[in-house]
C-alpha cells in the first residue's frame, strides 16, 4: 500500500502559520483595545472624583476662588485627556475589527486547503480500495484446483 502524500503540504503549513499569526494579532489588538478602554474609564473616574471635589468646595462654608480655579483647570486637563483616550479607543477598535477580519480570512484560506487535503485523502483511499479489490478479483479469477485433486489422478481406473 502506498502511503498518502498531500501534494500541497507546504501550502497547508504556510496557511496554518498565517492563521496562527492572525490569531496572535487579533489577541494583541483585543488586549490593546481593553487597555485603551481601561485608561478611558480611569480618566472618567478621575473626572467624577474631581466633580465631587468641586461640589464639596462649593458647598463648604469657606469657599475660596483658588481651590475652585485649580479644580476647574484640573477638570479641563482631564477632559482633554478623556478626548485623546476616546480617539485612541476608537482607533484600537478599528484595529481590532481589521485584525478580526484578517483572522477570519486566514481561517477561510486554511480551511480551503484542509478541504482539498480531505478530498485528496478520500481519492487516495478509493484508489487503494480499488487496487485491493482488483487484487482480490485476480486471486478469485485464478483457477484453484482442489487440494485433494492430486490423489484422484494417482488412482488407476
Amino acid at each position: 500500500m502506498k502511503a498518502f502524500h498531500f501534494t500541497l503540504q507546504a501550502v497547508q503549513t504556510l496557511r496554518h502559520r498565517q492563521q496562527q499569526q492572525a490569531i496572535e494579532s487579533y489577541i494583541h489588538a483585543l488586549m490593546a483595545r481593553q487597555q485603551a478602554a481601561d485608561r478611558l474609564e480611569a480618566i472618567r473616574d478621575k473626572i467624577r472624583v474631581n466633580h465631587q471635589e468641586i461640589c464639596r468646595i462649593l458647598t463648604s462654608a469657606v469657599a475660596t476662588v483658588a481651590p475652585i480655579a485649580q479644580a476647574t483647570q484640573y477638570e479641563s486637563v482631564l477632559e482633554t485627556k478623556q478626548t485623546e483616550l476616546a480617539v485612541a479607543l476608537a482607533l484600537a477598535e478599528r484595529r481590532l475589527q481589521n485584525a478580526f477580519q484578517a483572522m477570519l480570512s486566514a481561517r477561510r484560506r486554511s480551511s480551503m486547503v484542509a478541504k482539498l487535503r480531505d478530498k485528496q485523502f478520500a481519492l487516495h483511499n478509493r484508489a487503494q480500495w480499488r487496487e485491493e479489490q482488483k487484487t482480490l478479483d485476480d486471486l478469485a479469477a485464478r483457477r484453484v484446483t482442489h487440494p485433494m485433486a492430486w490423489k484422484a489422478q494417482e488412482i488407476p481406473s
